[in-house]
Parts: structure tokens; C-alpha cells; sequence
């Protein structure tokens, strides 16, 4: 009887130690991305879209496993993409959908002014890779071909925002803007609501509000080229709001010495909004504390350019 009692705790402690070893050969570490980008036609030729497609946006959600060890590291891409449906936040006879599977590369960013990582996704559904750089843990960024940002417009920018963030928003990159003398920049985009609506309660948001359009004029002085007056323009509930006034440069902050950081500052202080500028053409918004806020599905908290070229 002792013999087989030693016997059946003999087996049991090998299917535990099966079933252990099983269980860690599968677990991966998996981050979520979520965001709606322009349809522009670098992106199109990239995910293998026919240029005669017209789209509006482009809905992802993009898994990467294992991106960190850059060992048996993968994705799984999911999206949606059509002409908006006016009024809602879908699309007209509910779009099309497309799923793509790969392989991830992880590089360090030879660029050390835009950012520390780089995330190459390969896939056979692809016509080239898809490069996203690591603006923060809750943050990422497509690239262009030539390694740039890639540049949105009024409606959606090129950010997809981690689904569940986590605690850190520190951003990894430095500034990169180059020395122009143009007398005026002007960016524009849409951005969730309710997140900085928390902060600034001047807004009058409703609870319903799910999104601020945004357009914000930057003025140089002709002469020395120092700030002067900003415009900007916030669409509320669909009413718009237009302020003025004087704005500053900021260099360096407390977790990024390499950071510019542009503050339009109106009358009433508490009312101050900063953005952290990534290059030339996007700019992204900061909370009161100097955090960056985490975007969804819709919309991300991105100014883009309006017009790239001088």
C-alpha cells in the first residue's frame, strides 16, 4: 500500500511539474494598441489597400507578444477602415475589415531626437514593414519611409494610444524641431473630450462630449523671431470658442532636458495648456502635472501641422 501511494504522489508531482512547464512556454507578454489614423496614401500602399479605396480613417488594433525580448516576438493586426458615417464614429455601410499576422523587430533608434525604439512589423499582407516608434509606455507613433513622423490632419493623427495604459507617461523622445523663420505655424486635430475637459472646466463640456476639435494658430515676431500672440480655436459640443493671447518656449523639463515644450497662456492662468513638440509637426498635449493624456480608439490627444511644406 506504501508503494503505491508513493507511486500515485510520484505521478502527481509530475503532472504539476508538466503542467508548469506547459504554462510558461505559453505565456506572452502582450501590449494592445488602439487608434483611428488618416488614410493617406502611404498607409494604404503599406497595409496592401488599392489606392482607388477611398477612406477617411483607418480604426486599429494591434497586438504585439513578446515585443520586448525581440525572441519569437509577434503581432496580430486588426482594422477597419471606410468613409465616415456622418454624425457617428463609424463608417458608411460599416467599412471594410482586414486582419494581418507577423513578426516583430525591435531596433534602437539610431535618431536619439525622435525616440529610443523602434518596432518593425513584417507580415505577408504588407508590401513593405511597418515601422511605429515608442513615444512613451502608453504611446506609439507610425513612421514614414524616411524614419519621420508620420503627419495627420484635422481629423485623425498617425498615434496609437496603449487600450489600457499603464502607470508611466513619461516621454522617451527629445524634441526635434528645425531653426525656421517662418512668422506663423498653424495645427490642427480632434481629441477625446472628457480627459482634458477634467482638467479645464471652463470648457462647459457636456457628458455626452466625446470630442474637441482644435485649431491653433502660433505667431513669431518678424524680427527676433520670439513668440507673440497665439490663436486657438476649441469646438465644444459642436459651439465653437475662440482664444488669444500670449504664449511661451519652454526648453527641458524635469523628467526630459531634451523636451520643448510650447504654452499658450490666456488671461486666466488655469486655463494654460502646454504641448510637448515631437518635431516640426506634431505637437502633444500635456496635462497640469506635465503628463502626456491616453488616447482611445477615436482620437488621440495630437496637433498635426497644417501645412508641412513652407
Amino acid at each position: 500500500m506504501r508503494t503505491l501511494n508513493s507511486l500515485y504522489s510520484f505521478k502527481l508531482l509530475m503532472l504539476a511539474v508538466f503542467f508548469s512547464a506547459s504554462s510558461s512556454t505559453t505565456v506572452t507578454s502582450e501590449i494592445v494598441l488602439v487608434g483611428s489614423t488618416p488614410g493617406d496614401k502611404e498607409i494604404k500602399d503599406l497595409l496592401s489597400i488599392p489606392s482607388n479605396v477611398n477612406i477617411d480613417f483607418i480604426r486599429w488594433n494591434l497586438k504585439l507578444n513578446n515585443a520586448k525580448t525581440n525572441q519569437n516576438s509577434f503581432f496580430s493586426l486588426d482594422i477597419a477602415f471606410g468613409e465616415t458615417k456622418p454624425n457617428t464614429l463609424g463608417f458608411t455601410n460599416g467599412g471594410e475589415k482586414r486582419s494581418y499576422e507577423g513578426t516583430i523587430r525591435v531596433s534602437k533608434n539610431k535618431n536619439s531626437n525622435i525616440g529610443s525604439e523602434i518596432y518593425h512589423l513584417k507580415s505577408p499582407g504588407f508590401s513593405n514593414e511597418i515601422s511605429i516608434i515608442k513615444i512613451s509606455e502608453n504611446l506609439f507613433h507610425l513612421l514614414t519611409s524616411q524614419n519621420e513622423l508620420m503627419v495627420g490632419n484635422g481629423g485623425w493623427s498617425y498615434s496609437l494610444n496603449r487600450k489600457d495604459p499603464v502607470g508611466s507617461n513619461i516621454f522617451l523622445i527629445s524634441s526635434s524641431v528645425s531653426d525656421h523663420k517662418l512668422s506663423q505655424l498653424v495645427f490642427e486635430g480632434r481629441t477625446p473630450c472628457q480627459e482634458i475637459a477634467n482638467e479645464h472646466p471652463e470648457m462647459n463640456t457636456s457628458r455626452s462630449c466625446f470630442k474637441l476639435k482644435w485649431k491653433l494658430t502660433l505667431n513669431w515676431d518678424s524680427a527676433n523671431h520670439l513668440p507673440t500672440i497665439y490663436t486657438i480655436r476649441k469646438v465644444v459640443d459642436n459651439k465653437p470658442n475662440d482664444l488669444s493671447g500670449k504664449w511661451t518656449i519652454i526648453k527641458g523639463s524635469p523628467t526630459n532636458p531634451g523636451a520643448i515644450i510650447y504654452k499658450i497662456e490666456p488671461d486666466q492662468p488655469d486655463e494654460s495648456i502646454s504641448f510637448l513638440v515631437a518635431d516640426d509637426n506634431i505637437l502633444f498635449f500635456l496635462g497640469k502635472n506635465g503628463e502626456h493624456y491616453s488616447g482611445n480608439e477615436n482620437f488621440s490627444f495630437v496637433l498635426n501641422r497644417k501645412s508641412i511644406k513652407p
